[in-house]
């Protein structure tokens, strides 16, 4: 045992560098798999950090294929109310903007602009909500609210939060009264769940109470009994009478929670947090074949290596070591370098997780907490050594003496057979994983080059509060325009383009009842956005007074109901429709088109987004600075911030840059690890093979000739492999371009590109590594026949 060891030593240390990589690219293949696994196990186990989860479930409601997730107040609390299998209910308004929060400090005012929700008190019972300091119940009393412990920090440092006083610098929509009492503390909840970490107050008792009309709620209710689901739902439609909302062909339905996330409703984005079973799958894909690339390298590693220790083992065999105690010594040893591998995996990982530096993972790469995964790998690491080493170390220790004694296995028909197949998966995985990465990224491309029917490119976006629009937005507007290169400011509820649903109406117009997204604006707001008029008349400055709202269509609306100009609309705005507009995209290009008024009108919402049009050739720096000192002079504690489209893109596509950073980061890192064993395998190639070098070098071979011998066999491997990918890779990429509703072209020259990469770099593998044994001197290479 001990003179094996003794010679694998020896081998290693006269293979440094093939040793090295191999064992390198095992070791960030561990790493790469524990990080995927940590996020495939972070989005498949969405919401599932409360207690109550297999008992939650989401409200809906419509005809079936259609339901809403948005309902009535009305309708919510009559649902809420409507069977003893429901223990707790749980209504939200989700429609807050962003509030203006101020506090005292040392006699100074300072501003904090923070998310709200509103909600019931079921809530806190619905969800755990793991409170830090405070009473759970608190949201009973409308003038108490509950912060996230990152917001309480922010906003009181480390003193106890419970207790203080946030004023409200804005109207709170469910609220009068604008001085609150920080009731509770939470516990920041992690990423993967619906219940999202900012303020939390109790909504009115008389807002929107006993509406069956105003669709502005999100519910989930706890049942006693997860399989009561149904009777649940039965119950309820037998008795609630939906005339009372509308329509009478409309049900009840009831969503599992923890079915939510993978239900993909891009367009309730801005509400519900959803996903992609799909690229779920792809990741873990992605993660077994970096493992299996890294096994299989080790695997050729092992494989080559063990032929240049049979003579060690046969004098082992003579002196009477059986075959089953020399294999498993040879096996001990593979697992033992995988697992030290994998330990040095475990070292880069918690490198990573302290220096955050993915930020396109989401998930925490704390090990502490990973502890099942990590222990998971951990078993793998050993199955991939003892898997790396149980066929060399069977097919060798059962070869004949003489051919052992030769040292010719490399050479074997089987030895050949076996590396030929293993570096073709690889190969494989390398040419599907160019051809995936190259598709993803342009696809994203494509998304933010997508002409949107707007001038995007020199509008700067500043948020103010309800309070600064209504109170100062003349003076706002006035100061802007004192800055040359500021040519327009115009005014709108919505940031559009930069997500996927907005203020959604229902209308009705020639007996067809419609929806469409309302953008409430100024009526300079096309002019200032760049939307050109189609047909009938832009908004005027008189329109901002009429009684009677003036409403602009997209030009997908006027075709989907027959629209003209002129034509009266009856919704809960009605108004006049003067013109429409070419079509227009504020969404992502996850979705189709949408129905999208523009209406300008006497209306009483203060409209917060402003959009500052930049004359061409600015200066955006000294246009920031001058916006800048604007609102300081305004409002000094008002915490604003000033956006460009670029920015917004970023957040609007943050899933799909989140997807191209990793597919990209562990395609290539996968590669790498291809290369490492095709340069491993061309090692031991071309010491196997040294002898017939020298033997046709004698016979007059140049050193081109004998590049390219050795080149020819791996460039007809990729071809073939190639040939077995390109089909595989055509059908994965179109079954994922689905998921878009407009996509980028299946372009052929990709399929291209990912051949010559692979063959290129395979190329330059080989020839670098063989130029030594393609110059080496023929009568070095004969001298032991």
């Amino acid at each position: 045992m001990k003179t094996i060891l003794r010679n694998f030593l020896s081998v290693l240390r006269r293979f440094k560098m093939a040793t090295f990589l191999n064992v390198a690219g095992l070791a960030v293949a561990f790493a790469a798999f524990i990080v995927i696994l940590i996020q495939v196990n972070y989005e498949r186990s969405f919401d599932r950090c409360h207690s109550t989860s297999e008992r939650v479930f989401r409200v809906e409601l419509g005809t079936p294929g259609t339901f809403g997730l948005i309902m009535p107040r009305g309708f919510v609390e009559t649902v809420m109310n409507s069977s003893p299998h429901i223990e707790a209910g749980s209504l939200i308004y989700p429609y807050n903007p962003a509030i203006y929060f101020s506090v005292i400090e040392n006699g100074e005012k300072i501003g904090y602009r923070e998310p709200v929700y509103t909600s019931n008190p079921g809530i806190t019972r619905v969800f755990d909500f793991p409170i830090l300091e405070g009473d759970i119940d608190c949201l009973n009393d409308p003038d108490k609210l509950i912060l996230p412990e990152s917001t309480a920090r922010k906003i009181f440092g480390n003193q106890p939060a419970v207790g203080k006083v946030l004023h409200a610098e804005e109207a709170v929509q469910t609220k009068d009264n604008r001085e609150y009492t920080v009731g509770a503390v939470y516990k920041d909840f992690p990423g993967n769940t619906q219940v999202r970490n900012l303020i939390y107050t109790a909504i009115g008792p008389t807002f929107q109470r006993d509406n069956f009309e105003a669709s502005n709620f999100a519910c989930y209710v706890l049942l006693d009994d997860a399989g009561a689901a149904q009777d649940v739902i039965d119950n309820f439609n037998t008795h609630f009478d939906f005339g009372k909302i509308g329509k009478k062909d409309e049900k009840l339905k009831l969503t599992p929670l923890t079915d939510i996330y993978y239900l993909n409703e891009s367009q309730d984005g801005m509400i519900f947090r959803s996903g992609n079973k799909e690229v779920t799958l792809l990741l873990f894909f992605i993660a077994l074949l970096i493992i299996i690339v890294a096994a299989i390298n080790f695997t050729n590693f092992s494989t080559a290596l063990t032929p240049l220790r049979i003579k060690s083992i046969n004098t082992q065999k003579v002196l009477g070591s059986s075959d089953t105690l020399l294999r498993n010594a040879l096996l001990a040893e593979a697992a033992i370098v995988s697992l030290i591998a994998w330990l040095i995996s475990l070292v880069l990982v918690w490198m990573l997780g302290e220096a955050t530096a993915l930020p396109f993972v989401e998930a925490d790469l704390s090990i502490q907490k990973n502890l099942p995964i990590v222990l998971l790998t951990g078993l793998v690491a050993l199955v991939t050594g003892v898997v790396a080493g149980l066929y060399p170390s069977w097919y060798v220790t059962s070869f004949p003496p003489a051919l052992v004694l030769k040292g010719s296995f490399g050479l074997s028909p089987s030895g050949r057979k076996l590396r030929t197949v293993l570096i073709s998966v690889q190969f494989i995985v390398s040419i599907l994983l160019i051809i995936g990465a190259s598709f993803v990224r342009l696809q994203n491309d494509y998304m933010r080059s997508f002409s949107l029917g707007f001038d995007k490119d020199q509008i700067a976006i500043v948020e103010l509060s309800g309070e600064l629009y209504t109170k100062h937005h003349e003076t706002y507007v006035n100061r802007l325009k004192e800055f040359p290169g500021i040519e327009d400011v115009a005014f709108a509820m919505e940031k559009v383009a930069s997500k996927d649903g907005y203020n959604t109406n229902g209308a009705v117009l020639k007996q067809k009842e419609f929806h469409f997204f309302m953008i409430m604006a100024s009526s300079n707001f096309l002019r200032v956005m760049g939307i050109p008029i189609e047909e009938g008349r832009d908004f005027s400055l008189s329109d901002e007074l009429s009684e009677a709202p003036v409403y602009i269509f997209n030009h997908t609306a006027k075709l989907a109901v027959d629209m003209e100009t002129g034509d009266i609309l009856e919704s809960w705005i009605p108004g006049r429709i003067v013109g429409f507009t070419e079509n227009v995209k504020f969404t992502s290009l996850r979705n189709g088109e949408n129905n999208i008024a523009f209406v300008v009108g006497k209306i009483p919402y203060p409209m917060p987004v402003s959009y500052v049009r930049l004359k061409a050739g600015t200066d955006a720096h000294a246009a920031v600075n001058h916006i800048r000192k604007t609102l300081a002079d305004i409002d000094p504690a008002y915490p604003f911030d000033v956006q460009f489209y670029d920015t917004v893109f970023d957040n609007l596509y943050h899933k799909e840059e989140n997807l191209r950073s990793l597919i990209m980061v562990f395609s290539i890192l996968a590669i790498i690890i291809s290369l490492v064993g095709v340069f491993g395998l061309v090692v031991f190639d071309t010491q196997y093979r040294r002898k017939e070098i020298g033997v046709r070098k004698v016979h007059g071979a140049t050193n081109g000739e004998i590049l390219e011998m050795l080149n020819r066999s791996y460039i007809y491997i990729v071809l073939i492999c190639f040939a077995l990918a390109a089909p595989a890779g055509y059908y994965s990429i179109r079954k994922w371009l689905e998921s878009f509703a407009y996509k980028t072209p299946m372009y052929w020259w990709v399929f291209l590109v990912a051949l010559l990469v692979v063959l290129i770099i395979t190329v330059v593998t080989v020839t670098f590594q063989s130029w030594r044994a393609a110059n080496a001197n023929p009568v070095d290479s004969l001298k032991s026949e």
